[in-house]
């Protein structure tokens, strides 16, 4: 169980917009949901090789408390860094747990 006191850490929600491009085809512009208070842990990292070098990948899981609104496709923002959402699951009664990858090149 996930305490109170535990989420001392601020994030930001995001969902992906479509919207047109100048040149007639579609992008996805990010667009902040929500500003949550959040425990966030490391889970665990990879690395590997690929072209111009090696890429390492953190993967963190964040809790925080249950929203009806958060649905994946999302993203998170955590310190200046962006956080892909891989999954989401319930972690007791009331909390959300989020399953985040972030890619350092």
């Amino acid at each position: 169980m996930i305490r109170l006191r535990e989420m001392s850490e601020r994030i930001v929600v995001q969902t992906p917009i479509t919207t047109a491009d100048a040149a007639g085809g579609q992008g996805i512009v990010w667009q902040n949901l929500a500003s949550l208070w959040a425990e966030v842990r490391p889970a665990s990292a990879t690395e590997g090789n690929r072209i111009g070098g090696t890429t390492t990948r953190r993967f963190l899981k964040i809790f925080i408390r249950e929203r009806s609104d958060i649905a994946l496709p999302i993203q998170v923002i955590w310190v200046g860094k962006t956080l892909r959402v891989l999954a989401l699951r319930a972690n007791g009664p009331g909390h959300t747990e989020l399953e985040c990858e972030e890619i350092l090149q």
